[in-house]
């Protein structure tokens, strides 16, 4: 049997490297991060011309806008749908086991 040490919910337990998912999560969202700012500090300098990347420049286009919103809220929803299923059958699976 596993013995766990009662602990309060303290900030240093949410920010400690050790057993915590926060700098893996900061090590994947951080190239991106970086990479958007980019992107929008040349945009608004209209730069991607200077830099040989018209192909880029989206900003006057609503379409593409829209079009990649609802790419995005497709994906979560489905997501969301997905692990919602998942945990009910779990839910389920566990009420059988125990009757």
């Amino acid at each position: 049997m596993i013995f766990y040490r009662s602990a309060k919910l303290h900030p240093r337990l949410l920010c400690r490297g050790s057993g915590s998912v926060l700098p893996f999560a900061i090590m994947v969202a951080l190239p991106s991060t970086a990479l958007t700012v980019l992107l929008e500090v040349l945009a608004e300098r209209n730069m991607f011309g200077e830099l040989g990347l018209e192909f880029l420049n989206l900003a006057d286009s609503d379409t593409v806008l829209g079009v990649a919103w609802s790419a995005v809220s497709s994906l979560l929803g489905f997501l969301v749908v997905f692990r919602t299923g998942q945990a009910y059958n779990r839910f389920w699976e566990g009420c059988n086991a125990i009757y």
